[in-house]
């Protein structure tokens, strides 16, 4: 269903994003409520657009049979969605959210 490029990209995110939370949850001192909240936020959005690129993905998928060389340009929506989360992510760590 998804190939090599796709597990990549989104294996950075499961990275990136389990990074956030280790970091978050080791912070020293803890982050300010403010802080968390602003981050839990971004987090929330960065899992969203992953989530709704990937029910496309899915949808297209399906649609086409199975058959992925049909679904090229879903994939790379999916890819730059993920990509793109990912990036959130790594901007709400520095302090520049969403």
């Amino acid at each position: 269903m998804i190939g090599n490029d796709v597990i990549e990209v989104v294996a950075e995110f499961v990275s990136v994003k389990a990074g956030i939370e280790l970091w978050m949850g080791r912070h020293d001192p803890p982050l300010a409520l403010s802080r968390q909240f602003s981050v839990g936020r971004a987090s929330s959005e960065a899992v969203r657009i992953a989530y709704e690129s990937w029910v496309d993905y899915e949808k297209a998928y399906h649609s086409a049979g199975g058959r992925v060389s049909q679904i090229d340009k879903e994939r790379d929506a999916l890819i730059l969605a993920v990509r793109e989360a990912a990036a959130i992510l790594v901007r709400a760590k520095a302090g520049g959210l969403a």
